[in-house]
């Protein structure tokens, strides 16, 4: 008996071995990463670095209908005719594998890759296409290949829960480490934080690339989608109530905010040089003529404000990013699938709205010195804690500082500008509350000093540093963390309170405005913009953080409210930027400008190119941050900054396809037809246009549709032509189209 079973055991192992490869049952669900979801077809992009070496990209791939621990054989196809790559793997969610196509191909050359995976646990195959095209070695592919890394690598470390453990839900995951292990790419997972607000900063940055949860209509062939389902149940399990309330302010923000008639700041004495006089910089404002005044922060009427309880233990700090993400999916209907009761089951417009009412409860109200009620008599502008004003610190009616304010900013920013979020009349009554009293820390905070820092912390920071914002106070004040985190920072803040850019002979104009703030503050990162050093303190590029505030600065700078993104960067002082000749004069664009090693004639990269030679060969961005002990706090955010960054946006991924033609004088003169997408929430749009590009645009018409025919007088054959649109939510600006660029025939 025994050696008829062996004979039976010994035929069924001969069967098996001589079973064909190819019976594999269908069934086994592949999936390639889309580069453009809407546009599953649009090939990725690679470029030859020489030619003879190609840049290497990432394809990935998931499978995720095999089951947790089956055996995968894996085998991409390229399509260039080079040799096939196969392994194996029991990590469903990353097939990925690398290649370097050829550098001899011509631009547009194009490649499909098929990958094929073989779940030899569950006897089921499938197969997905990857498309790539060859492009010109430019910035533009230089950014698209980064950020194409960037969010595989995010993907790749991301930890997913698909059992039941701890307690906690199914079918969600993320990046931050508590409970959890991030998964590890070289082995580390260089994306991962001990807080929650990591999950919320990782969400945006695959938002604003195109990519959604299914409640945002995500499709179900895009890998990221389970991501963001994923990353975003985890995301408001991180949000915690409170009751809202009321804020009582001790001032009246009208009479206490001023600059000098001559347009130069105060002294640190407050009162102005020579002849010049005070002129008050927010006269008209009615918010508090009779302080005390109290004022509530309940938008929606639910008696509730909403928080991060994210472990840092700083809920303003951490706040900014949670309203950005949901804000960035573009539907404000959508609904939180965890959390606790209070945050489950609500809209995001509600808890956008909630999370402003706790902002707005939490703006400082008063001096840190009682004797400066409620006149400010007395204090040193630019000495600390006597610089008053409404700002935010870590925690609710804390203080005041600047890097922490921006997060409050952007969240009121993001709120006003998300489409629907939300954003009534009640949060347009107190936004203009908080603004006001922002507007007075601004003010008192900002440096109005012609020399170097001398306070505590004054680290390696020379030269003139009028415009310059410090931690708690003015630069001249504080130094702590480094001018480049809180300067741009402070900007942030102007953005938000309608303080932008105003004339002064420096540019060119007849006379100076009284209100240089936002000039000064400019003026002070222009000039240290190309500055080579090659550390956070004294490069304001080597600090991804603050390279982060000041593209939010760029791309938000709101004057009296208008949105009015800035593309060339520029300084009042002379012959700083003086290598392109086709920007303006003493500018350069602070997100393309190239350096002669990438080709341009500028005096050194901008941002873009910067981040580009930042990135790890894996994928990831870490260590261009401040390195006093802060290191290890800021640094697993610089991936999902990065690609913020790259993209060019803050919170939402604007239209980017602004395309025109021109038609030749006719029967009703010459024209100019524009088409662009639908903005997701758009009531409308305006059209702006200039002579020049980057600027300065005129709006020359409206459109509630996504074409406009611009026949204005005065435009001839020839002439080229520099558009822009701006979706609108009523009559907010949501945010600004990429430019289209028109000659007429």
């Amino acid at each position: 008996m025994r050696r008829k079973m062996l004979m039976i055991g010994l035929a069924f192992v001969a069967a098996t071995l001589v079973l064909p490869t190819n019976t594999w049952a269908a069934g086994l669900t592949v999936l390639t990463v889309p580069w453009q979801p809407t546009s599953p077809l649009t090939p990725h992009t690679t470029y030859p670095t020489s030619s003879t070496t190609e840049v290497s990209i990432v394809l990935g791939a998931t499978a995720p209908s095999a089951a947790t621990g089956d055996s995968l054989s894996v085998t991409w196809v390229f399509g260039d005719g080079s040799p096939n790559v196969s392994f194996t793997t029991t990590n469903q969610y990353d097939l990925s594998t690398t290649h370097q196509y050829p550098a001899a191909a011509a631009p547009g050359t194009a490649w499909t890759a098929v990958v094929t995976v073989n779940d030899t646990t569950a006897s089921t195959s499938g197969s997905a296409n990857y498309y790539v095209s060859q492009n010109a070695n430019n910035l533009s592919s230089r950014v698209n290949v980064a950020i194409d890394s960037g969010l595989w690598y995010m993907h790749q470390t991301m930890w997913r829960q698909n059992a039941p453990a701890n307690g906690e839900p199914v079918n969600w995951g993320g990046w931050d480490t508590i409970g959890h292990a991030c998964n590890t790419v070289g082995g580390l997972a260089y994306d991962c934080y001990g807080a929650g607000v990591i999950d919320a900063n990782n969400v945006q940055a695959y938002e604003v690339s195109g990519h959604q949860g299914t409640q945002a209509g995500g499709t179900a062939t895009d890998p990221y989608t389970d991501d963001l389902d994923r990353g975003l149940a985890r995301m408001f399990y991180f949000l915690a109530t409170t009751a809202s309330g009321s804020n009582t302010y001790q001032y009246n923000p009208a009479t206490v905010n001023y600059g000098c008639s001559d347009g130069t700041s105060v002294q640190t004495n407050g009162t102005c040089a020579g002849a010049a006089t005070k002129v008050f910089y927010n006269p008209s404002t009615t918010t508090c003529t009779s302080p005390p005044c109290s004022f509530a922060f309940d938008a929606n009427t639910n008696g509730k404000a909403t928080y991060s309880n994210d472990s840092s233990g700083e809920p303003i700090y951490t706040g900014g990013p949670f309203v950005d993400a949901m804000v960035a999916s573009g539907t404000p209907a959508a609904t939180a699938t965890t959390g606790v009761t209070g945050v489950i089951g609500q809209t995001y417009a509600t808890i956008v709205t909630d999370m402003l009412d706790y902002y707005g409860l939490c703006q400082y109200e008063y001096d840190e010195d009682p004797g400066n009620q409620p006149a400010y008599n007395g204090y040193t502008r630019g000495a600390g804690y006597s610089a008053s004003g409404g700002g935010w610190l870590y925690t609710c009616q804390e203080g005041d500082d600047n890097s922490t304010s921006q997060w409050a900013a952007i969240s009121f920013v993001s709120g006003q500008r998300g489409a629907g979020f939300g954003f009534n009349a009640a949060a347009q009554a107190y936004f203009k509350v908080v603004q006001d009293f922002n507007n007075v820390w601004v003010t008192n905070s900002q440096d109005v000093q012609n020399a170097a820092p001398t306070g505590p912390d004054p680290y390696n920071t020379t030269g003139d540093d009028r415009g310059a914002f410090g931690y708690r106070g003015s630069l001249y004040y504080s130094n702590a963390w480094g001018p480049f985190a809180v300067s741009p920072s402070g900007m942030v803040q102007m953005a938000m309170d309608g303080i932008g850019r105003t004339t002064d002979t420096a540019f060119g104009d007849a006379s100076n405005a009284p209100d240089q703030r936002w000039n000064d503050a400019e003026t002070f990162y222009a000039d240290n913009f190309c500055n080579g050093e090659t550390n956070a303190t004294d490069n304001p590029k080597y600090y991804t953080y603050g390279m982060l505030s000041f593209t939010k600065s760029m791309l938000l700078h709101d004057p009296n409210g208008t949105l009015q993104p800035i593309q060339y960067l520029r300084t009042k002082t002379p012959n700083v930027f003086t290598g392109d000749p086709s920007d303006p004069p003493n500018t350069i664009d602070w997100y393309a400008a190239l350096s002669a090693s990438h080709g341009g004639t500028d005096a050194c990269d901008g941002i873009a190119q910067t981040l580009v030679g930042y990135q790890n060969s894996l994928g990831y961005w870490y260590g261009h941050d401040y390195d006093e002990g802060y290191q290890s706090a800021q640094s697993p955010f610089e991936t999902a900054w990065s690609i913020i960054m790259l993209k060019k946006t803050v919170f939402v991924q604007c239209v980017n396809n602004l395309s025109g033609r021109g038609n030749p004088a006719g029967q009703g003169g010459s024209q100019i037809t524009l088409t662009w997408s639908g903005q997701a929430n758009a009531t409308g749009y305006n059209i702006l246009k200039s002579n020049t590009s980057g600027g300065p645009y005129t709006q020359v018409g409206t459109s509630t549709v996504t074409s406009y025919r611009d026949g204005n007088d005065g435009m001839l054959p020839g002439q080229t032509w520099y558009y822009v649109v701006q979706p609108l939510q009523g009559s907010t600006e949501i945010c600004q189209s990429n430019e289209a660029k028109i000659t007429i025939p």
